[in-house]
């Protein structure tokens, strides 16, 4: 499992506890949505410590996988444990042995102009690189994939009722979590709406200077959203204690099983 795939689905795990008959064991409060800084590795500069300054994850877009490998590594080492992924429009199966072997934890691919063999690499994250209004049977196509995410880099505001329908639209045909980019003044309620329609990372552009003063702002606001609310199909299922006990009708089930002779 990558790691950015580890964040995802903690960030989706609904923190209510489980339903049972014992005390309800206390956990942590996982923030609900990631934090992505995107950009081209060539116009992109290390700030330093990207965990302290609350980015989830690093996604880099390359337009010359092979030129530009070096550039990967240096951002995979100064990351530490923050993931650190490629955009890559053509990638094979040499280009995800590459990307693993310079550090990186997952891949945003093409499906048009990537070769099928450069998704067994099982160590690897995938996520798919989405545009344009994809059809129904494309996206539960996607259900075969093996993948951490859908990034809709070129998904635009305004945030309308209609917008946030078609999100829910790709989320539940797809069944794959959603990454969109997001401008890093976005406020509580634009990010709440987007998470309840099923987007799990927002990725502000790390190319501009701004992006970088208002992280912390971003992160904060973040941190602050309310639980996600709990759908139909979200129910926790109720936990009995531990030890199986049978109840009357069950236990006369049992020793009907071996009638006397």
């Amino acid at each position: 499992m990558s790691k950015l795939g580890d964040k995802i689905r903690k960030a989706r795990r609904l923190e209510l506890g489980a339903i049972g008959f014992g005390a309800m064991a206390a956990r942590p409060q996982t923030p609900s949505m990631l934090l992505i800084v995107h950009g081209p590795a060539s116009d992109m500069r290390v700030p330093g410590d990207l965990a302290g300054q609350g980015v989830d994850a690093v996604l880099l877009s390359l337009s010359n996988p092979q030129a530009e490998m070096s550039q990967v590594a240096r951002w995979a080492k100064e990351a530490g444990d923050v993931p650190c992924g490629a955009q890559v429009t053509a990638a094979s199966g040499r280009t995800v042995a590459d990307l693993k072997e310079a550090g990186a934890d997952f891949l945003a691919f093409d499906a048009e102009a990537t070769s099928a063999e450069a998704l067994l690499e099982t160590e690897m994250g995938y996520v798919l690189a989405l545009s344009g209004e994809p059809t129904d049977s494309f996206l539960r196509a996607m259900d075969a994939l093996t993948l951490e995410g859908l990034w809709l880099y070129d998904w635009q505001g305004p945030l309308t009722v209609r917008r946030l329908m078609e999100l829910r639209r790709l989320l539940l045909l797809s069944r794959t979590p959603l990454f969109v980019p997001a401008r890093p003044d976005i406020g509580p309620a634009e990010l709440e709406c987007l998470r309840d329609a099923g987007v799990v990372a927002i990725a502000v552009n790390g190319a501009e200077a701004s992006t970088w003063q208002r992280l912390s702002d971003l992160r904060q606001a973040i941190d602050g959203l309310p639980p996600r609310a709990r759908r139909r199909e979200e129910r926790p299922e109720a936990v009995l204690p531990l030890g199986r006990e049978l109840t009357p009708q069950a236990e006369e089930e049992e020793e009907e099983e071996f009638p006397p002779e």
